[in-house]
């Protein structure tokens, strides 16, 4: 009843604060007056998931720090100078915080933070060294992964009061991330950065009514949402602004940024890296039978689709082809889902909408969903000797965060204040079901194929077999190299 209460008055003060930052533009107030959510009532999605237990029995640890390393200290502990600023997502993230600690009395603290390679040095001179110094690491996930080989981490599924069953944790950890029992890295709703960071499609409904594009949401919903029907939209439009000089000037039909963002289309087409054999052992597997279409595909689209811009600066959330959509001259572009409650969203004067990256055709199932390599996963150092502790602390770290933080940012960031129609929605939740990760890019560590499409459109190059055959020998001995590691764990 008391977690019940915590969960509510936090709901509440989410709610205030929404209306709070409802009022700021007037020509906001009018848009957004109706989507304001009783968070604390029987339908919403925070009531529903604060009925799902963690089944974690009462403990006090009286007083005990929980100590953490990471990359992103925010996704764990918010400093002082930042609570109660207006930002919803900091607010929950805090008030989940708050509520674990009150519930276990325990007090998370960063004992280190860093960039991704000053994090992997300093985790793996302290474990090396038999140093009890931190219990958890919220690291970059490849780098991470690259430190497993190094066996400086516990099995996850050792570890008490972990549960994979429950939804807070990716369906991934139970599956392409576990090996032989063994699961190194694990992800979950603590880790925001993986929340938000899944690539998604937005597109300018005003502009794609004025091109009579049609209902784009209807061939979502109908399975019909293919990579050649995306082409078939946009290879047409493009109108130069005089000059007679194709640059980001000019108004296209699809902006395409550079960086992670090329190779999220490998798993939108449903053409993991690494997969299983008979035995249940990780082998090379990119290598399909539509591998070459998939290259010589998305080759085409960058640089023989008249309609596409393709930027040629390796940036993300701030890059040119972002900006291009901004300012109205793109229909569509590429970029996260968490990009749906930054600045430049957020004052677009057009309406727009929301779309999960196509299905390579129409015999994939599914529509899948790649998380940008930023994100964060978790692990826990072998140097750890209360597991117990450890795990109750970070099974409710997660679950509170799939049971306030989430849903602030999907319900509340997203849905309510700055997706603009209600089949958004639908998508956005399509978007989220569909997320995977691939054992073949979390434990990459820059030496298998998870960065391969990126490298290949970066240096223009459509041969996927040369590539291949380059990349091939190097990768195969990475990823036995880690699987002899992950044998010899516990």
């Amino acid at each position: 009843m008391k977690r019940f209460i915590c969960v509510l008055l936090s709901a509440l003060m989410l709610i205030s604060t929404t209306s709070l930052l409802f009022s700021c533009k007037d020509n906001e107030e009018e848009k957004n007056t109706d989507r304001e959510v009783k968070v604390y009532d029987e339908e919403s999605i925070f009531y529903e998931r604060s009925l799902v237990s963690d089944e974690l029995p009462s403990a006090d640890f009286g007083g005990r720090a929980f100590r953490v390393v990471s990359v992103m200290p925010d996704e764990i502990y918010i400093p002082e100078e930042q609570r109660n600023q207006g930002d919803l997502i900091l607010d929950a993230k805090f008030a989940r915080t708050q509520t674990v600690e009150s519930r276990f009395n325990t007090e998370v603290k960063i004992v280190y933070s860093g960039n991704l390679t000053e994090v992997a040095d300093y985790v793996s001179k302290t474990v090396l060294a038999s140093a009890d110094e931190f219990d958890l690491l919220i690291g970059q996930v490849m780098s991470t992964g690259g430190l497993v080989i190094k066996r400086l981490f516990l099995n996850w599924y050792d570890i008490e009061h972990i549960d994979f069953s429950k939804p807070w944790w990716y369906t991934s950890n139970k599956d392409a991330l576990t090996y032989d029992g063994k699961a190194p890295i694990a992800i979950s709703h603590l880790n925001q950065s993986a929340v938000g960071g899944a690539y998604c499609l937005y597109f300018n409904k005003n502009l794609a009514a004025s091109y009579e594009l049609g209902d784009l949401y209807k061939l979502v919903l109908d399975g019909k949402w293919t990579f050649d029907k995306l082409h078939e939209l946009v290879k047409d439009i493009y109108v130069d602004n005089g000059d007679d000089k194709r640059d980001e000037n000019d108004f296209y039909g699809f902006s395409q940024m550079q960086g992670t963002a090329l190779n999220s289309y490998l798993w939108a087409f449903d053409n993991p890296i690494v997969t299983k054999d008979e035995d249940g052992v990780p082998q090379v597997a990119v290598k399909t039978d539509k591998i070459n279409s998939i290259v010589q595909g998305i080759y085409d689209f960058c640089f023989n689709t008249n309609g596409v811009y393709f930027d040629p600066y390796k940036t993300n959330n701030d890059s040119v082809a972002s900006q291009l959509f901004y300012a109205k001259r793109s229909i569509f572009m590429m970029n996260y889902l968490g990009s749906a409650k930054n600045e430049a969203l957020r004052n677009f004067e057009d309406d727009y909408g929301l779309l999960p990256l196509p299905k390579f055709n129409d015999e994939q199932a599914e529509y899948k969903t790649m998380v940008g390599g930023h994100h964060t996963c978790l692990a826990v150092p072998k140097t750890v000797k209360d597991t117990a502790f450890v795990g109750a602390v970070v099974e409710a770290l997660s679950a509170e965060s799939w049971k306030t933080v989430t849903p602030t940012l999907y319900e509340i960031a997203l849905k309510t204040r700055y997706l603009r129609d209600s089949e958004s929605k639908e998508i956005m939740d399509i978007i989220i079901n569909g997320t995977t990760f691939d054992f073949g890019s979390v434990y990459d560590n820059w030496k298998g194929f998870a960065f391969m499409l990126e490298n290949m459109m970066m240096n223009r190059n459509p041969n996927f077999e040369s590539y291949y055959s380059s990349q091939y020998s190097s990768a195969r001995v990475h990823y036995k190299t880690l699987v002899k590691a992950m044998n010899k764990m516990g």
